[in-house]
């Protein structure tokens, strides 16, 4: 194969996904999913490494593939091909238009952050991989799966907010955002601590890493398996290569942080065996395997920010661990899937603080109610009113419950958000 078609082959692994998100596009294929997956194949599976760079599209951007990101891209495409038998073989499979599409967004933004070789690039596919994985979520979801699915949008607003500082961060020290140039000047940039605050926290968020792993638990316990087996490596995965892409590691020596780090990625095993061992949950226990695991990716980390020759000599490792543990949490999430079908009668069910919980959500009015009614405390009866009105109608559950309802009825607003973006991102292309 020769450089013209490698080329070809990297315009098409993440752009392909794209279009065959539009609905009216892929309505002709039976089964868009495994078409949208051939390009990755074919170059997962050609022994070549080039890049290519791209100064008219989006401010200046690179995509390439080595040895490494090959690898990503095999396991990428195992899991997509995995995700997409159980699609196929679900009843989901009767509403294919609207999952599809956010099974394609998805899909495109978790193979472009594979191929990004610059900041702005990575970026915009994380981000895509992100808000697509919410959709992917909460359509054809119940309230539970709505509720989990805000969580998880909260912190990926939080956390694109935080990495775009990053971003900004290191726009001001280079003009070229290529990662190796960014590490480069950011590593005799006096802006070095701050950098690696905010690219450390964002990636903590994105991947789920203890303590900032409030949204891992809600959305594995409401996912469906099509979702679930993605979960390790897509967002968590994504989050973990982030780390290793955006912190320049091996070029740096930051022994307070680098120990800091360490010590958290200890706290996170110890936590994990700990709460695994007392919630005694099988259902969920992959989720506390995972928290184990990234908590030694997070060691390794904090060994490469303090010892940089260690990881200049090791550090490819890291792209290995990445691999292997996506891989691993979807067959454990699928041993666990299939064990809870044969044995639901094994599963621990829900602990019963969390039944006194949503107990006391239901009633609390009612009691409120009638120890205000014995005080006669006109004032707090009347707080207590509009507090559960607040309660029930909040302004933003209204406008998410509106656009999710949105997202699984109207593929033609998903088609016309699609074409926007194609036309803001050609914009300059056009001679004026």
């Amino acid at each position: 194969m020769n450089e013209a078609m490698g080329v070809f082959l990297l315009f098409l692994v993440p752009g392909l996904p794209l279009l065959l998100a539009f609905p009216a596009l892929r309505s002709y294929l039976p089964r868009p999913c495994y078409f949208a997956l051939l390009p990755a194949i074919i170059l997962a599976a050609v022994p070549m490494t080039f890049s290519i760079d791209i100064p008219w599209l989006l401010l200046g951007s690179r995509f390439g593939i080595n040895d490494m990101s090959r690898l990503l891209l095999a396991m990428s495409v195992l899991l997509w091909l995995v995700s997409a038998g159980l699609f196929y073989r679900s009843a989901d499979y009767s509403s294919e238009g609207c999952i599809s599409t956010c099974f394609m967004l998805a899909l495109a933004g978790s193979l472009g952050v594979i191929l990004a070789m610059d900041l702005i690039s990575f970026f915009v596919f994380l981000t895509l991989t992100g808000y697509g994985f919410y959709a992917l979520l909460v359509s054809e979801g119940g309230e539970g799966t709505r509720q989990s699915g805000r969580i998880y949008l909260s912190f990926m607003i939080i956390a694109d907010l935080v990495l775009f500082e990053a971003l900004l961060i290191a726009a001001a020290v280079t003009d070229n955002l290529a990662f190796e140039a960014v590490h480069h000047a950011i590593a005799q940039s006096s802006s070095l601590d701050l950098y690696l605050l905010m690219v450390i926290i964002a990636f903590m968020i994105k991947a789920g890493l203890w303590p900032l792993s409030f949204w891992l638990l809600p959305v594995f316990r409401s996912s469906r398996p099509v979702v679930a087996v993605l979960l390790g490596g897509v967002p968590v995965a994504a989050g973990l290569l982030g780390m290793v892409r955006w912190l320049p590691l091996g070029e740096i020596s930051s022994p307070e942080p680098g120990m800091i780090i360490q010590y958290l990625g200890g706290a996170a095993v110890i936590y994990a065996v700990l709460a695994g061992l007392i919630r005694a949950q099988l259902k969920i226990s992959a989720i506390y395997v995972a928290i184990m695991f990234t908590g030694f990716f997070f060691i390794a980390v904090g060994t490469g920010l303090t010892y940089p020759a260690v990881w200049q000599q090791y550090g490819y490792f890291i792209y290995f661990f990445i691999a292997l543990f996506s891989i691993g949490f979807a067959v454990l999430v699928m041993l666990l899937r299939s064990l809870e079908s044969k044995y639901p009668d094994k599963m621990i069910p829900v602990k019963q603080s969390d039944s006194i919980s949503l107990w006391f959500k239901q009633h609390w009015p009612v009691i409120i109610e009638r120890l205000t009614a014995q005080m006669r405390f006109d004032a707090i009866s009347r707080l207590k009113t509009k507090m559960n009105f607040l309660w029930q109608k909040h302004l933003w559950e209204r406008i998410l419950d509106r656009s999710e309802s949105f997202l699984q009825r109207w593929n033609i607003a998903i088609t016309l958000f699609l074409v926007l973006g194609l036309i803001m991102v050609f914009v300059r292309v056009l001679p004026f």
